[in-house]
């Protein structure tokens, strides 16, 4: 291999199924002068991505094996890495990114330029400015001397008025980073370089350099790369191989593309496609791309399975899904895992998606708010906390922990959560106790004054070890990350004395994990999802882009600072460069992969949503040249097919269920009797199979909540105040509304919308009192309130069944008989609806078996009224009988075997929590 000249020189070869082998056979034939018996272990061959060296290294094996020659391949590497894992001495350690991000925000936040909020996310776009400035402006320098001469003239940017702010916040930021000492890493990158490029004119020995591009130097180096090239040529061999532009081309595929994406538009589209249609008669793009609209995400993802399992069926193994629309892709990844197809994923996962980052968050979230009960119970619900507690006494623990402050319906708050499962009578309460002090000393140490990074990182570790987090997350793949990254950035912060308060930290850990990602190594698979970027020039057997809507496919974007026209006065990537650079991956994709579907949703919130410009452009010309746009409908998805007969499923039907024997309960409460007779197949879900909803715990103040409020009211009441008659009309008013005040306290401190549902009560107050006057004066007197009953009832075959419940109050009259009364914030004619269906009065004179009387108090009527279906006792003592009967009958039958249909009316059926499960809305 000749030494070439001064001038960076490079080989176009045109991209296709055959630009391997035509790379390995330059690199063959510029190697022959000094390579000896195929010896190719002093060439370092240079790749843009390593997945690029895998396909040359193919290439060189398989001509190897046609010519039968022995072959000790090269070295292969990508230019960054290559120079910046050299061994070179002299050169500064950089100042790390993170530590480059404190000093930014430190800086930010000095000045007073913009809100303390937006801090963290100016400092990164400013350093990645400052990146692009250094890239641009910044050639190799001679030393840390002329690199900081070259930095002073980059960063002093013209005082012209559009510029003048943005001009002072790059200057004074720059001048803060200078001020640390060290160069950032871009500086340091091109120290390397420079001192690289003194070994190699130094080197007695010869260092020959491969290096292979994805676009022409110009497009994919920057300037200080070009010239490091340049002056490695003019002392070492080397050789540059990038694909050609598709306007240098004559192939009928790169001239259509040209035709569709010119580089300089001089024509209009018709006249394009009238050109390329005279040149090449047969289309060479129809078989090898089509564009899938669908409808949806969920269509999309099940036509992109679809058209992978025909390529498969097709025999083609090397496919690639192209994941500009990520959520699509990771839909697609679970419905080929479901049928058993693996998908290795080479762009990884970002961390802030993984369950490890979730954790992490939850403990924070539950530490900034109080304890709220969703964030305290996922937090305890994931699978990474307390792994030093066995797995069992784990989940009764935090069943318990629900069940307790759903029951008591807390809100928030460590102490009154304490409190709630202290009462609670679970197996699991006393784990659950411990789970709460370990939730609050994790909580307490978050809970910290401000301090520096590094030290809030120690506070973390400690906070995700005092709950039992950090064996766990070691053995997960995305958890090692997330300790990784931790430990990593908490040693480059170990020297930054800045100090953050709780938010700005937590803010800067959701910065970093949103930045950081993590691959799950443990899959390989031919079926691989990579970026568009990372296809290019690698030889698949067909290719899925996934997104290729306007929305997901466009060029990227860039920072706030500087518009279009300043950044291309600076040197710096343009809106126009990234649409080149797109075109170039479509054109790389499209010239190399044989087979290429786009798939993209056409609706998205009921609107169009079109396919990418730079496709359709493509398929408008098509369509002009040759009478095809290159559209197609999706393959059939399985749930289209037509099913076969003898697997089809039966018609639907209603359920209706037999209770096992050993499931039928042997308590019942009155409202799972009441849901017996509603809806026999509700009470067999609800208590048969116990999938009953447990409690909400209120965020606002509901109708059911005022009702308790209620009846915590008048249960004290009266237990201060059994007899009304003996206070005057204003003190029995006051001593009332004194007990409002105490009991709706709390809940107004909780939410001071409950001050509404307060005052509509104490508007009840004078009708209440007159109608308590009112009993009395008939001889009753308020004896006992919340009184718990039962009454155990004989089966027919042995056994029992126990009904059990609570009566809201109960009265004696001066002859010694009782009434019970059950409490309604409702008025009294929605009640009269629904007294002819009534089972919980006639259940509780049941269980008391002494009442003269049962009745309801409607409450939200001016007027209080006790509304009941007769007052006659013997009518009463009929109805109670009656009801108990009809429960031994009806448990008679289940444990005879009768089937317990969904018959409930639609009212029931409207509040129904199990109308989904009976199947009833589906025959």
């Amino acid at each position: 291999m000749e030494h070439a000249p001064a001038e960076l020189t490079a080989c176009a070869l045109p991209p296709g199924e055959a630009f391997y082998e035509a790379a390995a056979r330059l690199l063959l034939d510029g190697a022959a002068p000094w390579a000896r018996d195929g010896d190719l272990s002093a060439l370092r061959v240079l790749v843009p991505a390593l997945p690029m060296a895998v396909e040359l290294r193919a290439a060189l094996v398989r001509m190897a094996a046609v010519s039968s020659s022995p072959l000790l391949l090269p070295r292969f590497d990508t230019l960054k890495n290559w120079v910046n894992a050299a061994p070179l001495a002299g050169i500064p350690e950089p100042l790390p990114v993170s530590q480059r991000l404190v000093l930014l925000y430190e800086a930010l936040r000095g000045k007073g330029w913009f809100d303390e909020a937006a801090l963290w996310g100016i400092a990164a776009e400013m350093a990645a400015l400052f990146d692009e400035l250094t890239a641009a402006a910044v050639a190799l320098p001679a030393g840390d001397g002329e690199l900081a001469d070259q930095l002073q003239e980059a960063y002093a940017l013209r005082n012209s008025s559009p510029l003048a702010f943005e001009a002072r916040v790059v200057h004074e930021l720059w001048r803060a980073l200078a001020a640390a000492g060290a160069p950032d890493t871009a500086a340091v990158y091109r120290l390397r370089l420079a001192e690289l490029a003194r070994q190699a004119a130094e080197a007695e020995s010869p260092q020959p350099l491969f290096v292979l591009l994805d676009a022409a130097p110009g497009e994919s180096l920057d300037a200080a790369e070009r010239e490091f090239l340049r002056r490695y040529a003019g002392a070492q061999p080397l050789q540059i191989i990038h694909p050609a532009p598709r306007e240098t081309c004559s192939t009928p595929l790169l001239a259509t593309l040209d035709a569709a994406w010119p580089a300089a538009l001089s024509s209009p589209v018709y006249e394009r496609a009238a050109e390329i249609a005279q040149r090449f008669p047969e289309s060479p793009l129809r078989g090898r791309v089509q564009f899938v609209p669908t409808s949806g995400r969920e269509h999309e993802a099940q036509a992109a399975v679809a058209q992978v399992g025909d390529w498969l069926q097709a025999g083609l193994r090397r496919i690639a899904l192209v994941a500009q629309d990520r959520l699509t892709a990771r839909r697609v990844r679970a419905l080929l895992e479901r049928e058993g197809v693996l998908v290795s994923d080479e762009t990884g996962w970002l961390l802030s998606t993984s369950r490890a980052a979730a954790v992490v968050d939850a403990l924070i979230e539950t530490a900034a708010g109080n304890a709220y009960h969703r964030d305290l119970l996922d937090l305890c619900k994931s699978p990474f906390v307390f792994s030093d507690i066995d797995a069992d006494a784990r989940r009764a623990a935090v069943f318990s922990l629900e069940a307790a402050i759903r029951r008591a319906s807390v809100k928030a708050g460590i102490v009154r959560i304490r409190r709630c499962l202290l009462e609670a009578a679970d197996d699991g309460k006393a784990v659950g106790l411990a789970l709460l002090d370990r939730i609050e000393a994790a909580t307490t140490l978050l809970n910290a004054r401000p301090a520096p990074l590094s030290r809030w990182i120690g506070r973390l570790t400690k906070a995700l070890d005092a709950i039992g987090a950090l064996d766990a997350l070691r053995d997960d793949v995305a958890g090692q990350a997330v300790l990784d990254l931790l430990e990593k950035r908490g040693q480059e912060l170990a020297g930054s004395t800045a100090e953050f308060a709780f938010p700005t930290w937590r803010d800067w850990l959701n910065r970093e994990f949103e930045g950081g990602s993590f691959r799950d190594g443990s899959i390989a698979s031919p079926i691989v999802v990579t970026p568009l970027n990372a296809v290019c020039l690698r030889r698949f057997d067909a290719a899925l882009l996934l997104g290729g809507d306007a929305r997901q496919l466009a060029p990227g974007g860039h920072a706030a600072f500087f518009n279009q026209s300043v950044r291309r006065e600076l040197g710096l990537r343009t809106r126009a460069d990234d649409e080149r650079e797109l075109k170039r991956d479509l054109e790389l994709l499209l010239a190399t992969v044989p087979r290429v579907t786009v798939t993209w949703q056409s609706v998205q919130d009921g609107e169009a949503n079109l396919l990418a410009p730079e496709l359709s452009l493509l398929s408008t010309l098509h369509q002009l040249a040759w009478g095809d746009d290159l559209l197609r409908r999706p393959l059939p998805v399985r749930s289209e097919a037509t099913p076969d007969p003898a697997t089809a499923a039966e018609p639907t039907r209603s359920a209706a269920p037999v209770a096992p024997s050993t499931r039928i309960p042997v308590r019942v409460s009155v409202s799972a009797y009441a849901s017996l007779v509603a809806c026999p197949y509700r009470f067999f879900a609800r208590y048969v199979l116990g999938l009953g909803e447990m409690d909400e715990v209120s965020e606002e103040m509901a109708k059911s909540d005022y009702g308790e409020l209620v009846h915590r009211v008048l249960e004290r009441f009266h237990q201060q105040h059994p007899s009304v008659s003996a206070l005057s009309e204003d003190a029995g008013l006051q001593a009332l509304r004194a007990c409002v005040a105490e009991v709706f306290a709390p809940a107004v401190a909780d939410n001071f919308l409950a001050t509404g549902w307060r005052q509509r009560w104490e508007k009840r107050l004078p009708g209440y009192l007159a109608w308590q006057r009112e009993r009395e004066r008939e001889g009753w007197r308020w004896a006992q309130a919340e009184a718990k009953v039962s009454r155990v009832l004989p089966l027919a075959e042995g056994g029992s069944v126990e009904l059990y419940g609570r009566i809201d109050r109960i009265d004696r009259g001066n002859d010694g008989a009782s009434a019970l009364y059950d409490y309604k914030t409702q008025a009294a004619k929605v009640i009269r609806d629904r007294l002819k269906d009534d089972v919980q009065l006639p259940a509780y004179a049941l269980m008391h078996g002494n009442a003269a009387q049962a009745a309801y108090v409607a409450l939200d009527d001016e007027r209080v009224l006790a509304v009941s279906s007769g007052d006659e006792a013997e009518n009463l003592r009929v109805a109670a009988e009656a009801q108990g009967q009809r429960l031994v009958a009806a448990f008679d039958a289940l444990h005879a075997g009768a089937r317990l249909p969904a018959h409930g009316l639609e009212r029931v059926c409207a509040w129904c929590e199990m109308r989904g499960l009976c199947r009833r809305d589906f025959t």
